[in-house]
């Protein structure tokens, strides 16, 4: 068995990774803020690490991702939890001779990008989420080590906070809403993340040279899409009535500022890895068909 120790017990992709590593070769060790609040207990993450029971790899799911509050009130948690956290990871696990595989976001691009960004284009992050982030990756790259950054996008499932839920919560209370359609990502299904970030850490802990690069894009297999028809398919998809209008990110007024274009390039991930991700419209309908409705159940 490949023992994996991974923080961020609660969120998305750890929730993903917990069902998909199911019946697998994948033993993991999930890490809450009930069992170590990385926070709280920043300065104790190198030796909370170093000391832990025979492992073969980290994956830090952990993050910070609220934009919005880590703009307004948050810049601190968000600095602990998104930059000084993965760096002790980082140390640790070079300390350990072990793979860390550390998740980030599409957010260190400014947007401005005509075409899909590839893992080695500048970064200009747009909004304080997206500095912390790209401070993260770099003191990450910096320690040295065995450490491989995944940058992926527009995570959604049908647990957590996300666009998706967002959108469904929405329609539950308005029959017409309004979303910004200047905005461009590649959605990606949380399971389809967590099997293909599992696929390429069992590859790289076999043979840490198949990792030729410091960092790789996940993102969901298909088109690219707008925020504004995303919010129409998932109407349709959910068999919903609620109107959809498409408004401006000006118009919208956010508190922080969102990368107009956040289409991730993951060709570099396929060809490494070998591994095909799936269109995300299917784990769309795979969603909402588990339960991921306008009732929430």
């Amino acid at each position: 068995m490949t023992r994996i120790l991974v923080f961020g017990k609660n969120g998305q992709l750890a929730t993903a990774l917990a069902d998909v590593a199911s019946g697998t070769e994948f033993d993991l060790e999930f890490i809450g803020s009930y069992e170590f609040n990385l926070i709280e207990q920043a300065s104790d993450i190198y030796n909370y690490i170093t000391n832990f029971m025979s492992i073969d790899a980290v994956i830090n799911a952990s993050a910070y991702t609220d934009v919005d509050k880590a703009e307004m009130q948050g810049a601190k948690d968000a600095w602990i939890l998104n930059t000084l956290a993965p760096e002790q990871m980082a140390k640790a696990c070079k300390v350990r001779g072990i793979p860390f595989f550390h998740v980030s976001t599409d957010s260190v691009f400014n947007g401005n990008k005509s075409a899909a960004y590839r893992p080695d284009d500048a970064v200009d992050p747009v909004n304080f989420y997206g500095l912390t982030k790209l401070e993260g990756e770099r003191l990450v790259r910096s320690v040295g080590g065995h450490n491989i950054i995944f940058r992926t996008s527009w995570v959604f499932s049908k647990t957590g906070h996300n666009f998706v839920n967002a959108m469904l919560a929405l329609a539950r209370k308005h029959t017409h809403i309004k979303v910004v359609d200047d905005q461009t990502g590649l959605p990606i299904y949380a399971p389809d993340l967590a099997q293909a970030l599992l696929h390429a850490a069992g590859k790289i802990i076999s043979n840490p040279a198949q990792a030729t690069d410091p960092v790789y894009h996940i993102a969901g297999g298909g088109q690219s899409i707008n925020r504004y028809e995303f919010a129409k398919l998932i109407m349709r998809t959910a068999g919903l009535k609620t109107q959809v209008e498409p408004i401006s990110s000006a118009e919208f007024d956010a508190p922080a500022p969102r990368p107009k274009n956040a289409v991730l390039d993951t060709r570099s991930f396929t060809s490494t890895f070998g591994a095909g991700i799936p269109d995300w419209k299917i784990g769309l309908r795979e969603m909402l068909s588990k339960g991921g409705n306008i009732n929430g159940q």
